[in-house]
């Protein structure tokens, strides 16, 4: 069975009137679509470009126990994704798992962005090399070939926020 508010929003892409940049989403969960989902919070531990000290990288999130045919596995290269693992490891009494995640300016980008940061000695870390790692990974060993951190309920709403961003930052399984 699909969820409501996955089924509006196929709905609404079949139409003439979907806007994939502002997809239309529901503020509370819809009539038929449970409140939260159970969701992985999933890292790795590399070491660091500049100190060479061992690190954890926030990568993603992937549902705890995926429907049949789901593949995205949404990474921490996509802003949106990075904030909601933040905020899931904080606020469910995990504070030391984001640690290293702040604002912070690209050289690269030439922006500020949400990253990864060495626990050591703050370096940004890089969502190209951090990413590159995390697929190679993921390429071995599918979504277990990276750290579980977490399992925790997140509100569905802002799980839908995150996949209906279409802003970059999926990886298929």
């Amino acid at each position: 069975m699909w969820c409501a508010t996955c089924q509006r929003v196929d709905e609404l892409a079949e139409s003439g009137d979907f806007d994939p940049e502002q997809p239309e989403l529901p503020a509370v969960s819809p009539l038929g679509c449970a409140p939260t989902v159970d969701l992985r919070v999933l890292g790795m531990t590399r070491a660091c470009w500049k100190c060479g000290e061992d690190t954890l990288c926030l990568i993603g999130l992937y549902p705890n126990q995926p429907s049949r045919g789901y593949v995205g596995l949404h990474t921490t290269d996509n802003e949106k994704t990075m904030a909601l693992c933040q905020r899931l490891a904080e606020g469910n009494g995990r504070p030391e798992l984001a640690v290293g995640v702040k604002s912070r300016y690209s050289r690269t980008l030439r922006e500020r962005e949400l990253a990864n940061g060495c626990r050591h000695c703050d370096a940004l870390q890089g969502n190209f090399p951090v990413h590159e790692e995390a697929l190679g990974r993921v390429a071995a060993g599918g979504v277990d070939g990276l750290d579980t951190l977490l399992v925790v309920g997140c509100p569905v709403v802002e799980w839908h926020a995150v996949i209906y961003d279409f802003g970059g930052g999926v990886i298929a399984i």
